[in-house]
C-alpha cells in the first residue's frame, strides 16, 4: 500500500463528518495534518505524527502505521466511516450525537449487546452515536432509534475478537 497526504476534498469530507459529533471550535484545533491516506483496494485515513511519517519516507511500500481514524466508504467515496479508534481520538470533544449509560448498560456494551433505554442515563441526538459510561471513558459506537442503542462497535471488540 501506498500513503499519501489527504486532499482538500477528503479533508472537507472527513470535517463533515466530525460536525455530526463535535462543535466548530473543536474543529479549529484538530491537527488534520496528522491525518494521511493509506491507499490500496479502499482508502484508510489513519493518525499519525510528523516523525512516523519522516521515518516511513524510507520505504516503499507500507503496510500499516499509524492509528486508523476511519475509511472512505467503498460504495460512496464521498463519504467518510470514523473508526472505534478515530472516535476514540476525538471524544473529548464529542458535544452531540452523544449517550451516557449506567453500569449495566456499560457492562452490556463491552460485552457487545445492546443498551436498553432503562440503562440510558442521558442522550442526545438519534441515529449514531459515541457510547460513554458515566466517567464520561468512551465505549464505542451505537446507533439510536428511540428505543434502544444497537451495539455497532466496542471497545470489548478487541478482546472478544482478538482485533
Amino acid at each position: 500500500m501506498k500513503f499519501r497526504a489527504l486532499t482538500k476534498k477528503e479533508i472537507g469530507i472527513i470535517k463533515h463528518e466530525l460536525k455530526r459529533f463535535v462543535d466548530e471550535e473543536y474543529l479549529k484545533t484538530f491537527p488534520f495534518e496528522n491525518l494521511y491516506a493509506l491507499v490500496g483496494n479502499w482508502v484508510n485515513v489513519v493518525y499519525a505524527t510528523k516523525e512516523v511519517i519522516k521515518n516511513l519516507k524510507n520505504f516503499e511500500k507500507v503496510y500499516s502505521f499509524g492509528i486508523i481514524f476511519g475509511e472512505f466508504s467503498r460504495k460512496n467515496k464521498n463519504r467518510f466511516l470514523l473508526s472505534l479508534e478515530g472516535m476514540s481520538l476525538i471524544a473529548d470533544g464529542i458535544c452531540k450525537n452523544y449517550a451516557i449509560v449506567n453500569e449495566k448498560g456499560e457492562t452490556m456494551f463491552l460485552y457487545g449487546r445492546d443498551i436498553f433505554k432503562s440503562s440510558i442515563l442521558e442522550i442526545h441526538g438519534k441515529g449514531k452515536v459515541a457510547v460513554f459510561n458515566k466517567y464520561r471513558d468512551f465505549l464505542g459506537i451505537g446507533k439510536y432509534d428511540g428505543k434502544m442503542i444497537k451495539n455497532i462497535k466496542d471497545k470489548g471488540w478487541y478482546l472478544r475478537e482478538g482485533g
